[in-house]
């Protein structure tokens, strides 16, 4: 006797800096698995590399993770654990002054995109004819950033090199290739690509909490995904 196939809701998506809307369905059982796989390694890396999968999985393969900024995996798998599980995800908090702990609920959907989502590339010309473009480091990159130094990152960050009417993408150069020609820019391309940079947009969410035991008022920040695993 074949077992039933069960009908899985969907939903779609305006993913900040993608224009078309993505169609997604909530987290199945395999993808509580993952994350919960994830969640008990503790390692950072495995809760990206989960969150990644999970995108995957949930977007029918429509997006592919690589090609996402942080700040795009972050705001999905919040959409999606919201759309799966809930929007409330319970805390404990420590005072910072008596280092009491104090349970905190936090509503999931108020976390904020902080940033340029609109401007997710720039362009930097080179000569009247010659120039790249730049675009946000991929989640893959900044997962690795303290690992890379500034010309490692612009290396991972070019969108494309033009030339008069010809485009070339990096992916069709050697990397031999690619490192001559970013060691062979002007050096005040660098800082132009470090000002772009300072405005990639963050997921972010203020919590201000009182302490119960000594009164104290704390503020915290929290950014990121890591706090809703499990």
């Amino acid at each position: 006797m074949a077992l039933p196939v069960i009908d899985v809701p969907t939903f779609e998506l305006k993913v900040p800096g993608i224009k078309e809307k993505i169609k997604f369905r909530p987290f199945l059982v395999k993808e509580n698995k993952i994350l919960t796989l994830a969640a008990a390694s503790e390692v950072i890396e495995d809760m990206y590399s989960a969150c990644c999968q999970v995108i995957e999985n949930c977007s029918f393969g429509e997006l592919n993770s690589k090609d996402l900024a942080m700040y795009q995996i972050q705001w999905i798998f919040l959409q999606l654990r919201s759309k799966s599980i809930g929007n409330e995800q319970s805390f404990i908090l420590s005072c910072g002054k008596c280092s009491s702990q104090i349970n905190y609920d936090m509503d999931i959907t108020e976390f904020e995109i902080v940033g340029d989502q609109e401007n997710s590339e720039t362009k930097i010309e080179l000569s009247d004819t010659v120039g790249i473009v730049l675009k946000y480091p991929s989640a893959e990159v900044q997962m690795k950033e303290s690992e890379l130094n500034d010309i490692e990152i612009l290396l991972n960050s070019i969108s494309y090199i033009y030339q008069d009417e010809e485009i070339i993408h990096p992916e069709d150069e050697t990397v031999e290739e690619m490192l001559e020609f970013v060691d062979n820019l002007p050096v005040d391309v660098v800082n132009k690509a470090a000002e772009f940079f300072k405005n990639i947009p963050a997921l972010l969410h203020k919590v201000e909490y009182e302490c119960t035991e000594c009164g104290t008022k704390n503020q915290i920040m929290i950014n990121g995904y890591d706090h809703f695993f499990g």
